[in-house]
């Protein structure tokens, strides 16, 4: 059986992460690989002083990023890992187990993920458990065919693990960042999607989320933090909602310009 793993980091301006993530991962991985988007900063220059390959491949969007590199792994286990998560050495035991007695009919372990903000961790208030399809048999697996938030598709059985990976929410300049990034995704798979703007997807969504986020999951619990997270959703599905009326909006002006410039 081969039982042997390959990690792989998608990474794009992730130096102030990568040393510690490369530090936790390199004597228990057996192969490492860094595919890069072509990063401005130190992140290279970290990933060269680690045993790790390296290889850089232009960013459409995190799912096509991942199917492309996934075949280039050479063992027949992957785990995707990003840069700034972290496995517990619990996860690292487990992962390590569960490859040296993992049953053929197998071809995907879900991971939960511990989401922190500002180093402390709020439960359900912070989407634990928070599945992710991250190891998975690399002839097996592909990512679905989704702007954001795509998961890994098999044909085989699931398994769950019990310990996690850990995300840390850095700092509001990054979140603000990356969001703005999402929203392009989210309004990308919309428009796949033919999904219309209105009120629903604009006001009630995500008023709801707050409320799941604040109340019923116990935010509310947990200070300002839980304050925050529940609003950073908001704000996420808000702009999301916003950045569909903005582009129908300019649709429906650039179809006044043509038929105005017609006559």
């Amino acid at each position: 059986m081969d039982n042997k793993l390959s990690v792989i980091i998608p990474t794009f301006n992730v130096e102030i992460y990568l040393e510690e993530l490369l530090c936790c991962i390199e004597n228990w991985a057996d192969e490492i690989i860094i595919c890069d988007s072509f990063s401005t900063d130190k992140t290279l220059e970290i990933a060269h002083r680690h045993d790790v390959k390296i290889v850089q491949h232009e960013y459409i969007n995190s799912a096509k990023q991942k199917n492309w590199i996934i075949p280039q792994a050479t063992n027949n286990w992957v785990m995707i890992i990003d840069a700034d998560e972290k496995p517990e050495e619990a996860l690292k035991e487990e992962v390590t187990k569960f490859l040296a007695t993992v049953e053929n009919e197998v071809d995907l372990a879900y991971i939960p993920r511990k989401n922190l903000f500002w180093g402390e961790f709020m439960g359900k208030a912070s989407a634990y458990p928070d599945y992710q399809s991250r190891l998975f048999r690399r002839d097996k697996g592909c990512y679905q065919d989704k702007e954001v938030h795509a998961q890994v598709e098999v044909s085989g059985q699931k398994v769950y693990l019990k310990h996690a990976l850990v995300h840390d929410f850095t700092d509001i300049s990054s979140w603000w960042l990356r969001n703005n990034r999402y929203y392009r995704y989210e309004l990308d798979e919309c428009i796949k999607k033919r999904q219309k703007w209105g009120m629903k997807l604009q006001i009630v969504k995500p008023i709801y989320v707050f409320c799941l986020i604040y109340f019923r999951r116990g935010g509310c619990l947990h200070g300002f933090r839980g304050l925050f997270v529940a609003m950073q959703w908001f704000i996420y599905y808000f702009m999301v909602g916003a950045k569909l009326y903005e582009y129908e909006l300019s649709q429906h002006q650039d179809l006044r310009h043509k038929s105005a410039n017609s006559k």
